[in-house]
């Protein structure tokens, strides 16, 4: 009797339990990820506002997308490392070497081809990465970071300590370029980052190609056994991080007219969680650059608001992690 009546409790909090947790679940599957990133987004834009108006305004807004567009850039190709069940920790020092090789190198060749050069040399630490993780069987983790500490080391023995601050115009013409909308100035990166986010939406969404990263990412064995070449899907995978990356690496020296070896430090959580943010799962198999960007909408409030407070770096990173915790602890269970 005494065993009944001590057990009986336990069992009522635990239905208690299952049932907070079936809630929220219902309550989480009634909108897309993407949607409730651009939900919060709202929410901190409004709170913002009535924290400090000037904020609640048009340009406002533009600038807190500027800032959104650009870590989305850096963060497309976070994203398709992750849907195939990786992750991309060299993004930091590719975009540092890119634009510091990018800037170095115009002045030899000559814009154009210092462009397609920094573009390459993103698919080949990408390719890199790809061919170790696939073939050689490291750990996604392992690669990644090891490839961003010889990235760093290159940087040191070949670029200059000092800030480069010659930026041909190709660069800056599809990011710090400026035009009128009603009154508006926009900056050209924003619509770069748009149009960019739509053919990678387009190219994961409509082709076989993303189809097999969806896959491999979620069910790698299945995808085994339909004769699906897991090992090139997962270098391309990583080929096409490395471009993306070395594409942010052009747009972050072209908007803020400047390189410098520790560049791409902050891109490296900020990469991370606007894909987490934006939905994709840490499993893999899941993702999309859709809400990879509303993800970065929401840290670029986030941004803004440390900045208008003057709060500092470190509260902001110190946000991003909460904000990575509080993603995965609502969604970090499903693996599909």
């Amino acid at each position: 009797m005494s065993e009944s009546a001590t057990a009986t409790p336990a069992a009522t909090e635990d239905r208690a339990g299952q049932r907070s947790r079936n809630t929220l679940n219902r309550l989480l599957s009634l909108m897309p990820r993407a949607g409730w990133g651009f939900a919060v987004f709202v929410l901190l834009f409004v709170i913002g506002g009535l924290l400090r108006p000037s904020l609640f305004t048009l340009p406002g807004l533009t600038s807190t997308a500027t800032f959104a567009a650009i870590l989305a850039v850096a963060s497309y190709g976070q994203t398709i490392a992750v849907i195939q069940g990786g992750i991309d920790l060299s993004v930091p020092n590719t975009i540092a070497f890119t634009a510091l090789g990018f800037l170095t190198w115009a002045a030899t060749f000559g814009p154009v081809t210092a462009l397609v050069m920094a573009l390459a040399s993103g698919i080949v630490i990408g390719v890199v990465n790809g061919f170790v993780i696939a073939k050689v069987g490291l750990t996604p983790i392992v690669t990644t970071i090891a490839m961003n500490g010889l990235l760093f080391g290159l940087l040191l023995l070949n670029f200059p300590l000092s800030e480069l601050t010659m930026v041909p115009d190709v660069a800056t013409s599809f990011t710090s370029h400026r035009f009128d909308v009603f009154g508006l100035s926009i900056p050209a990166v924003l619509p770069t980052s748009l149009v960019l986010m739509l053919l990678l939406q387009a190219a994961l969404s409509y082709t076989g190609w993303g189809r097999s990263l969806f896959l491999v990412g979620s069910r790698e064995e299945a995808a085994r056994l339909a004769g699906r070449p897991v090992a090139r899907i997962r270098i391309s995978g990583y080929a096409v991080s490395g471009l993306l990356a070395a594409f942010a690496g052009l747009v972050i020296v072209g908007y803020y007219l400047q390189a410098e070896t520790t560049m791409g430090n902050s891109y490296l959580l900020g990469s991370v969680a606007a894909v987490i943010v934006g939905g994709a799962s840490m499993f893999g198999g899941r993702g999309s650059v859709v809400g990879t960007f509303m993800g970065a909408l929401v840290l670029g409030q986030v941004a803004t608001l440390v900045v208008v407070f003057n709060l500092g770096a470190t509260v902001q990173n110190l946000i991003y992690g909460l904000i990575i915790l509080a993603v995965l602890a609502a969604y970090g269970r499903d693996r599909a």
